[in-house]
């Protein structure tokens, strides 16, 4: 599936799907253009000379839906953060280590999480938060090499920024 035929299709689940079952079906059709070693430019891989790296791939015209590609130096870890949006992503090149939080009950502001689950995903690998709620993840590039991810979020990614809630802290139990 090449890029175009893959931004029709994603325009079609979020028009004729609830939107809880986007994800999840935008999930299905990732893995193939993933495989497309020329689905990015040089540039779209490019890491920046300071941090991670953000670029726009595809805006969806009636702002439905976004594509970026995010590039991600080594070694680097992005804050626990939640999503103001539905969003899928895959990874395109190296190795994304994700991992999954809940606030902690201990916690009356909200802000400690503990960690649930962590999942190392390589080249070809596609997963989904769930909309509403659950979605509290960290990603990680535990290489010594630059790793690329596409990821499609629901809404005009320009437009709402970045994609990010609230930052979180791991709870200090979880820490010992």
């Amino acid at each position: 599936m090449e890029m175009n035929t893959f931004c029709r299709t994603v325009g079609r689940v979020v028009a004729e799907n609830p939107v809880e079952e986007v994800p999840a079906m935008i999930a299905e059709y990732l893995p193939e253009i993933l495989g497309d070693r020329e689905l990015l430019t040089v540039e779209q891989k490019t890491l920046p000379p300071d941090g991670y790296g953000r670029h726009d791939v595809f805006l969806c015209p009636y702002d439905n839906f976004s594509i970026i590609a995010a590039v991600w130096p080594a070694g680097i870890v992005s804050p626990i953060h939640d999503h103001k949006t539905w969003c899928t992503f895959g990874v395109f090149e190296g190795v994304i280590k994700e991992t999954r939080y809940r606030v902690s009950p201990d916690d009356p502001g909200g802000l400690d999480v503990i960690p649930t689950e962590t999942v190392e995903w390589l080249a070809g690998d596609v997963a989904h938060l769930p909309v509403g709620g659950d979605d509290i993840h960290c990603m990680h590039n535990p290489t010594d090499r630059t790793a690329v991810s596409v990821h499609v979020y629901g809404g005009n990614s320009v437009k709402l920024g970045p994609n990010v809630v609230k930052i979180y802290q791991q709870a200090a139990t979880a820490a010992a």
